[in-house]
């Protein structure tokens, strides 16, 4: 570091490691995005490394799993290149925790610098990260303004930081845990993501963003909210976030919109957020800013499905919607209302909204959940066969993983229905319930098999009850990774 003092900052997210029989989405790194635009704001000389980028295209395989990203050799030479006088390395979701320590290690050997990991799982188990010696602090929740805090603090030459959402061992001994208590209440106030920090290109070429099945070539996502107001039991991100819900100003989105547009060539936008539309007034004035950009745009995620009405249906076709999901997760009302914590209409309501979707030519996908306990086996079945009697055009079958930081993992380790061997996905079934238990349905296997079988039946009838609609929907994607049939009748993760 020379003299001491923090200029140069990296910001890396490591490998990526998946199901190898998965779609290997190749997302920009938003949150590293949102950091280095308010680092930079601040003077500082920010470079992010995102090494599932860069090394897209390197495959390891270990059983049934792949991992791509950068040699452990590329990603130290490009620490040493760089030679930042401090690192933050993000594991976002608890599957990427090992592979951001292992990065962590990577930057303690190239250099000697202060190493900071951040994201969802550190945020729950500092204490455990910071076993690791290669980790030094820990920021907890929303980090854009903690890890500046936490630098400007270092080039004081403190030791010791009274600000919330930060975690460090104290003079080398006590482990000192601030919790994070704020948010960022005024959204607007954060510079735009900054996309000129990676090469965006390589992005866009690769084609497999967030909804991996896109209707243009040229996409990018956009976040136009955080926190959520609701509690759902299977739902790990919403404590992080806050259960308030924060939204940025249309003229704030739309000024990222255009800047994409004009910058980038965007011709279509994921937004990457859970609640587009629970402003109802914020997002019908989005989607009628919208209108005259003829860009295309769909929701990964689900949306609140009782904000939707006509008016906002017909807003959404206008401004270029092709395809909206609807967050259903269970054909139970039971299920919903005692288990999952989670409000969403009727099945009559649910396919009047659907069939409105199609009359404006919008296509409907649907997520679901099953296997919780609880759930009965005829509440199951009925999930499994809701989206036959809705008519969606697609659905997305998940089985329920114990999350850490969700209600339903807290459940799980109370009742003992966690194993050791965790993966944190949701094509296997972690939660073991023994058959003694009140809550037992049916072996792990046989739920796998069930959930298999029935996307693969759905997928066939959805193909032939409409042909276009369904090549409409994989035309890009076919286009450019042909012979992935499989991957397309399967489950898709």
């Amino acid at each position: 570091m020379g003299n001491g003092i923090i200029e140069k900052v990296m910001l890396i997210r490591p490998s990526n490691t998946m199901p190898k029989d998965s779609i290997l989405r190749l997302t920009t790194p938003l949150s590293l995005l949102y950091l280095g635009g308010v680092l930079r704001n601040s003077g500082y000389d920010v470079n992010i490394l995102d090494s599932s980028c860069e090394g897209y295209y390197n495959r390891t395989f270990e059983g049934s799993d792949v991992t791509y990203g950068l040699s452990d050799q590329d990603v130290v030479k490009r620490i040493r290149e760089y030679e930042p006088d401090i690192v933050g390395v993000t594991a976002m979701f608890s599957s990427q925790q090992n592979m951001a320590l292992h990065y962590c290690g990577l930057v303690k050997s190239a250099r000697d610098v202060p190493v900071v990991m951040g994201g969802l799982h550190s945020s729950l188990f500092p204490q455990e990260t910071l076993k690791n010696p290669s980790v030094d602090y820990v920021v907890l929740g929303e980090g854009e303004y903690k890890l500046l805090n936490l630098i400007e603090s270092l080039n004081k030459g403190k030791t010791e930081f009274e600000f919330d959402g930060i975690a460090y061992i104290e003079n080398g001994e006590n482990l000192k845990v601030n919790p994070s208590t704020s948010k960022i209440q005024d959204l607007n106030a954060l510079p735009l993501p900054a996309r000129d920090l990676i090469d965006m290109e390589r992005y866009i070429q690769v084609g497999l963003p967030m909804g991996p099945f896109t209707r243009r070539e040229r996409v990018e996502q956009v976040m136009t909210s955080r926190g959520c107001p609701f509690f759902c039991n299977f739902c790990s991100a919403a404590d992080y976030f806050g259960h308030k819900l924060r939204t940025r100003s249309v003229d704030n989105v739309m000024n990222e919109i255009e800047e994409l547009i004009t910058k980038y060539q965007i011709q279509e936008i994921q937004f990457s957020d859970d609640n587009l539309t629970a402003n109802k007034k914020k997002a019908k004035e989005l989607f009628r800013r919208m209108k005259p950009y003829n860009l295309s745009w769909c929701t990964p995620n689900g949306i609140m499905v009782k904000t939707l009405d006509e008016e906002m249906i017909r807003l959404m076709a206008e401004s270029g919607a092709y395809q909206i999901t609807f967050a259903i997760e269970s054909g139970s009302e039971r299920v919903l209302r005692e288990i999952m914590h989670k409000e969403v209409p009727s099945r009559e309501k649910v396919k009047k909204l659907v069939d409105l979707c199609q009359e404006y030519k919008i296509q409907t996908h649907a997520t679901f959940i099953v296997g919780l306990p609880g759930e009965k086996k005829e509440e199951i079945y009925s999930t499994l066969q809701y989206p036959f009697d809705i008519n969606f055009n697609s659905a997305s079958f998940f089985i329920a993983s114990p999350l850490p930081g969700s209600k339903l993992r807290e459940e799980c380790k109370r009742k003992g229905y966690l194993t050791e061997d965790r993966k944190f996905n949701v094509k296997s079934a972690e939660i073991i319930i023994p058959p003694n238990s009140p809550d037992y349905v049916m072996p792990k296997e046989e739920l796998v098999e069930l959930v298999d079988k029935k996307t693969r039946e759905f997928n066939n009838f959805s193909k032939q009850k409409d042909p276009h609609a369904w090549d409409l929907k994989f035309e890009q994607f076919i286009k450019k990774y042909k012979g992935n049939d499989d991957v397309i009748h399967g489950r898709v993760t």
